[in-house]
């Protein structure tokens, strides 16, 4: 079986409301900053105009900045699994070799390793495909190293 990666950071959907709004401020301050006599505006306040419509086009489309920021992910490869839990958490690497059970709850993964340790990984804001994915690639990996599911 191949590597499975996912990253756990939130898919944003389109918001045609904020790109249209993002859009209007960047015009609006292009707008006033080249075409208008309008002079009460200072330099600081339509910069701030200009990024603020910036960011609510980024927003707008879609994309996520904390994606270009940090990143959270789970990557099963037929050495070891690393997870990656939240923006703020180091990442944790586990050897297959270093497992002696695991346990598949119905929101979480529980992983007892040789030292005697716990890693637990709850996945109940994931996909429903994600996670029959992530389940199947983890069974796959724990037969192929002879390590105990329950």
């Amino acid at each position: 079986m191949n590597a499975f990666y996912t990253n756990l950071n939130k898919k944003t959907s389109t918001n045609y409301l904020r790109l249209i709004l993002g859009i209007l401020m960047i015009g609006a301050t292009v707008y006033i900053q080249f075409f208008s006599s309008i002079t009460r505006f200072q330099p600081y306040q339509l910069i701030l105009l200009f990024l603020f419509g910036v960011y609510y086009a980024i927003m707008g489309a879609g994309m996520n900045l904390i994606n270009l920021i940090a990143k959270s992910f789970i990557n099963i490869s037929n050495d070891a699994m690393v997870v990656k839990q939240s923006i703020f958490k180091g990442k944790t690497v586990i050897s297959w070799n270093d497992i002696s059970e695991i346990q598949i709850n119905i929101t979480a993964i529980r992983i007892k390793r040789t030292d005697k340790t716990e890693f637990q990984f709850e996945y109940q804001q994931l996909e429903d495909e994600v996670i029959h994915t992530l389940k199947t690639a983890i069974a796959h990996q724990a037969k192929l190293n002879d390590i105990s599911i329950s």
